[in-house]
């Protein structure tokens, strides 16, 4: 039999490599052939989770659908997750704009809604009832008194900075901080700070240079003497 079909133990667990040479129809039949060889007797535990590395290769949902069911139905594991080492042009293209800095030299007014897929670079103001969304990091050189939200789709790693003055807002994730108390009123002017969420996983304001202890990878420029 040929080996297109290799069932391995990793690092990770438990990974099944099914090779790029071959056509689908072979990798559907020697998988199913290999799963019926090792078939033990029937298991109503729960299923032993696998990865599934498919090389230099792409499947379609169809086809990952098909090779899940031989796995589900003729042994005792379960896919976790198909690996390959190439991605689609959808997934390229959302991956540049995620690597992407977007930058904009204006105000951002009330009622405006600005929102990148990547970093954002602000040169000016977001005002009270302005509102810029980022999927990453967001820097302002100007007042935020308006709403900022930072890893808009879930990165807890993001972090924002600029000026916060009242009424203004700071969103990363799902985790929310606020400056619309009655103590942030008086403050007209204030120096930059930096917005993470910390272990506890709470957002903290602190002092714009510990951005780079707290998210080494954001600079990572290296030269000069």
């Amino acid at each position: 039999m040929k080996k297109n079909v290799q069932i391995k133990g990793t690092k990770d667990g438990i990974s099944i490599f099914l090779s790029d040479k071959a056509s689908f129809l072979e990798l559907q039949q020697e998988l199913s052939q290999l799963l019926a060889d090792k078939k033990q007797n029937p298991y109503s535990g729960e299923k032993l989770e696998v990865q599934v590395q498919i090389g230099n290769r792409l499947f379609t949902e169809d086809e990952e659908m098909e090779i899940s069911t031989i796995i589900h139905n003729n042994s005792q594991m379960k896919i976790s997750a198909f690996y390959s080492n190439v991605m689609s042009k959808d997934d390229a293209k959302k991956w540049k704009e995620r690597d992407q800095i977007f930058s904009m030299a204006t105000i951002i007014r009330s009622g405006q809604v600005i929102q990148v897929p990547g970093d954002f670079l602000l040169i000016g103001d977001i005002n009270p009832g302005g509102q810029v969304r980022s999927n990453g990091n967001v820097f302002v050189l100007g007042n935020i008194k308006g709403i900022i939200h930072a890893g808009f789709e879930g990165d807890k790693n993001a972090i924002v900075a600029g000026k916060f003055l009242y009424p203004s807002q700071v969103r990363i994730a799902d985790k929310v901080y606020g400056f619309d108390n009655e103590e942030y009123k008086e403050v007209q002017d204030t120096d930059l700070f930096s917005a993470f969420v910390d272990n506890s996983g709470e957002i903290v304001i602190d002092e714009i240079h510990k951005i780079r202890k707290i998210r080494p990878e954001i600079s990572n420029f290296q030269g000069g003497r």
